[in-house]
């Protein structure tokens, strides 16, 4: 994908490269700080940022296979970036993070950026996008709701120390849920509700289709449902090894 128009006000958007990484981590600081202070407090935001935004850590993602990162650029200024994760073989991606910075929200760069996301992730093979936003960020679940997206499930996640909800959404492509047996019952899994894993995404597994009863996750590396969690969340397939990545606010358990 190669650099884009994105409207008349100068905004393009273009592919991450190794020179933008300050510009990232400033978009991410300042929107975080805009966003979810009131929530979690400046410290935690603090802290978020230099764990996940470090030259090494950024780095390392931005080759990534699979990651893709797209900036918003007005001049020479990075005002926005999208990060998201795209298993083509599985026909999906997630939106890890979308942000914009303070002084350029309420101006389009959110929706143009969303699109041109939505738009270079079916080209590298998703039919299922999902995204999730802290449920305290009305202004973050409203913008997804605006833009097509449609609640899936709701999630308690754990940041700090304290227990916050997380609101899931998807986007209309691949079927949200499907049936598979297991252990002489039926389980549905939820294409649209994704956790990263060391070899291939877990993806959420549900007693009924209303998604009201977490069973558990599924191993798309093997195909399992044989994992194990323990107390910090941290997710392993008993099959196959594959792990739960590090990704959004379970990064820093801060």
């Amino acid at each position: 994908m190669g650099q884009r128009e994105a409207d008349s006000d100068g905004i393009e958007i273009r592919e991450a490269e190794s020179s933008d990484v300050a510009g990232i981590r400033e978009v991410a600081l300042q929107s975080l700080h805009a966003s979810y202070d009131d929530v979690l407090g400046e410290e935690t935001v603090e802290q978020a940022v230099e764990r996940w935004y470090d030259d090494d850590a950024l780095g390392a993602e931005l080759d990534e296979e699979g990651m893709c990162y797209l900036l918003a650029v007005a001049g020479d200024e990075v005002v926005g970036f999208s990060q998201s994760l795209v298993l083509p073989e599985d026909g999906t991606a997630t939106i890890l993070w979308l942000h914009v910075d303070p002084g350029n929200r309420d101006k389009g760069v959110g929706t143009t950026l969303l699109k041109q996301t939505q738009a270079a992730l079916s080209e590298r093979g998703a039919e299922q996008i999902s995204a999730a936003v802290l449920a305290d960020n009305e202004q973050g679940c409203s913008f997804y709701e605006a833009n097509g997206f449609e609640t899936v499930n709701s999630r308690e996640t754990e940041i700090g120390g304290e227990t916050y909800v997380e609101n899931v959404y998807g986007h209309e492509g691949r079927a949200k849920f499907e049936s598979r047996e297991y252990d002489g019952r039926t389980l549905y899994v939820n294409w649209a509700e994704s956790d990263r894993g060391s070899k291939a995404p877990f993806y959420a597994a549900y007693s009924d289709e209303d998604a009201q009863d977490l069973f558990g996750w599924f191993c798309s590396n093997c195909e399992s449902f044989d994992n194990a969690m323990d107390s910090m969340e941290r997710l392993k397939c008993n099959d196959c090894g594959n792990q739960k990545k590090p990704a959004r606010w379970d990064a820093a358990y801060l």
